[in-house]
């Protein structure tokens, strides 16, 4: 009877059950709520175009749904045990992309989903793959010499297959990729691995500089190699988005890393400073500040784009238009630079909002992966690659604000774009990974603990002094 009552109390195999837990029910019960954005939006779409809801133009949206549902059997099968709440909300930031690319330009749609669907596959793999988050500190300088070659295979043989006048893809008018999309993870990679091996020697004060206490030159190289990286991108390739988000983020990863403040003021003065300084020396830089402080100058000429969006902001008022009534084709490439102001024009100002605090929640997520992560490689890993996500939300919905100057960074997960979507649905892969595997450590930790206090239950643990 006693031997009865002890396995009561302490089921056998109690933490490998709780291990072997596979589906994914809360998952599962938002990604309904996840997908009625595009189920709504695809229905007033149908009655406003007077179009039956099985017309082609809708399939895209229906078949990303089936992507979405996919992806959460996948995952479930594979026992994944990471966040529950990443899947949802990037399936809404997703969809909502889907929708507003069928909105727009609904040729395009079938090329999204088709970019959605590798992106994922690219998630799915990496997510649920055999293999640690941990690895990749092994190929931070690869990851670093993969970056630099891909900035110089830009810069020697970037294309311009929209004629905006950047050179910033690199392969044929018909099939090409934006290097900077891929080179932003290579970028956090390389930062994750460098910081957490430098952490120390980072913070440790050697050499006094008047009020400040560096640490020695050689480990400030990597400060002063984004400072002219970014330069470069701004001068050569015109990308004003790509110097900001990049510097940015090291600059985010530098003071997680070391939580030293005037490590960010310097970068930032840094960086302000070569801006003022291409402003003087360069035309396209003050072209674009210029349209920046004052679009009112010539709205029908070089500032058309931006007058264009302020127009259709102001006529969205709080509830928009409706969808499919309003008139977002005039602002030029809607559909890849001004998402945002697509959508505040016909579904309003509370839209906009619904939007950003799907963005906030996803960014409160993959800091919490950063959060729980037990490797400081992990942990700056996660934190950078969510910051990737936040600055460039915030980088272009500036933009489409006139907040800051224009850039050609793209909207993640909503914006029109297959170099965009494989990056961004590769962060989300890496962020479903390291979730998993903190996951995994917290419950066999777990079972460990519950195994000794079940032995000591039952009479059967005994300390070392008692066995010897």
């Amino acid at each position: 009877m006693s031997a009865i009552a002890n396995r009561r109390a302490w089921p056998a195999g109690r933490s490998s059950v709780a291990l072997s837990r596979a589906w994914r029910w809360r998952e599962l019960g938002l990604l309904p709520l996840a997908g009625l954005p595009c189920v709504v939006g695809a229905i007033v779409l149908a009655l406003v175009w007077e179009r039956p809801l099985g017309d082609a133009r809708f399939l895209p949206i229906y078949a990303f749904l089936g992507l979405l549902l996919v992806s959460h059997v996948t995952l479930s099968i594979f026992r994944s045990r990471s966040d529950q709440l990443l899947l949802p909300l990037v399936g809404a930031l997703a969809g909502i992309g889907m929708l507003s690319v069928t909105r727009l330009v609904p040729i395009l749609g079938p090329r999204q989903l088709m970019w959605a669907a590798l992106g994922i596959v690219v998630m799915l793999v990496v997510a649920v793959g055999p293999w640690e988050a941990r690895l990749l500190e092994r190929y931070k300088y690869t990851s670093a010499a993969a970056g630099i070659v891909l900035v110089g295979l830009t810069l020697v043989f970037g294309i311009d297959p929209n004629g905006s006048g950047a050179r910033l893809w690199l392969g044929t008018d018909q099939l090409s990729f934006q290097p900077s999309e891929i080179l932003k993870v290579l970028l956090v990679v390389f930062l994750a691995g460098y910081l957490a091996d430098k952490r120390e020697l980072l913070t440790t004060s050697l050499v006094r500089v008047g009020p400040l206490r560096l640490p020695p030159l050689a480990y400030l190289a990597p400060l002063v190699a984004m400072w002219g990286i970014s330069l470069a991108l701004l001068v050569w390739q015109r990308d004003l988005g790509a110097a900001i988000l990049f510097f940015g983020v090291f600059l985010v990863m530098l003071y997680i890393a070391v939580g030293q403040g005037w490590y960010v003021v310097v970068g930032s003065v840094l960086f302000f400073a070569g801006g003022v300084i291409c402003y003087g020396l360069f035309s396209h830089v003050r072209l674009r500040v210029e349209v920046w402080l004052n679009p009112w100058v010539d709205p029908q000429g070089r500032s058309y784009q931006i007058a264009q969006a302020l127009y259709a902001l102001g006529s969205g008022g709080l509830f928009g238009s409706g969808l499919g009534n309003g008139y977002p084709l005039y602002v030029a490439a809607a559909h890849t630079d001004f998402p945002f102001v697509a959508l505040s024009e016909e579904a309003g100002l509370s839209a906009g909002i619904a939007l950003l605090m799907l963005y906030a929640l996803l960014v409160a997520r993959g800091l919490q992966v950063a959060l729980s992560a037990r490797l400081p490689f992990n942990r700056l890993l996660a934190a950078g690659l969510t910051s990737v996500l936040a600055l460039q939300t915030m980088v272009i919905v500036g933009g489409n604000l006139k907040l800051i100057p224009l850039t050609g960074v793209t909207l993640p997960f909503v914006s029109y774009g297959g170099s965009s979507l494989l990056a961004n649905f590769l962060i989300l892969g890496v962020l479903l990974r390291m979730s998993h595997e903190e996951q995994v450590l917290r419950v066999r930790a777990e079972s460990g603990l519950s195994t000794q206090l079940q032995r000591l239950w039952t009479g059967k643990f005994r300390p070392l002094a008692a066995r010897s």
